[in-house]
Order: structure tokens, then sequence, then C-alpha cells
């Protein structure tokens, strides 16, 4: 048990159970946590790599569920997306949506479902959300 001992009772408990077998442990109430506050940066959304996102359709209800092991950043996925889309060099699923009912997704509001490095797991997390989908595109 702990007990706040001031220095003259410490030195005279220490007397007392001297002859007890008795070992008396001292701890600060200072501790260094309290004084210094270590915070890690917070990552901004469009830098997280290895992950599982979802992107929702600005016009309907439907998103889209995919994973990628590379740092996202919305505005250049997009355009070199778009890109592919126009070009027909990019055959997917949401591109499909994107061009037969002239939608547009919300590349700017990415959701970030799971976080994981490994490859293999990650396929698999991104399987398991799919599945959990109501109104997906894949």
């Amino acid at each position: 048990f702990s007990v706040i001992i001031k220095k003259n009772l410490q030195i005279y408990l220490r007397y007392i159970l001297k002859d007890t077998n008795t070992t008396l442990s001292y701890y600060s109430l200072n501790k260094l946590n309290t004084i210094i506050k270590a915070h890690k940066d917070v990552i901004p959304k469009d830098s997280n790599k290895n992950v599982v996102y979802k992107i929702e359709c600005g016009n309907c209800d439907v998103f889209y569920v995919g994973q990628t092991g590379r740092r996202r950043s919305s505005q250049d996925e997009h355009k070199k997306h778009m890109n592919r889309v126009r070009t027909n060099k990019l055959i997917s699923c949401n591109s499909i949506h994107m061009l037969n009912f002239d939608h547009e997704f919300k590349w700017d509001e990415i959701k970030i479902l799971d976080k994981e490095s490994f490859y293999n797991k990650r396929l698999i997390s991104e399987m398991i959300c799919i599945k959990r989908q109501q109104n997906g595109l894949n």
C-alpha cells in the first residue's frame, strides 16, 4: 500500500522498521509525464499509406472500397484517374459509374477504413470491408 510521507516521518519509520524485516520503497509524486507532454505529430490523411479506403459518390449513396500501399494525395490521384478514364485506359467499377451516370466521387473526402502494412493482410481487410458494404460498387 502507499502512504504519502514527509521527510522527518520517513526517517522515523525507517528507524522503527529496521528490525522487522520490512523494506520501504519510495517514489515521487512529481512524475515526469506530468511535466513533459510528448505528442506524436499528426499525419495528414493524404499522406497515409498502406490503407484500405472508401470513396463515396457525391451524387448518390454508392461508394467504392479499395486499398493502396502508396501515399494517397487525393488531388493527384483524382487527376491521374480522370485522365485514364477519359482516354479509356482504365476501366474500373467507379469509372464506369462516373461515365454512365455523369457522377463525381468525393476525392477530397477519402475515408480510411483500416491501416495495414502487410500486403496480404491489407487485401483480406479490403475484402472484409467490401463484403460488409450495402451500396458498394465492388
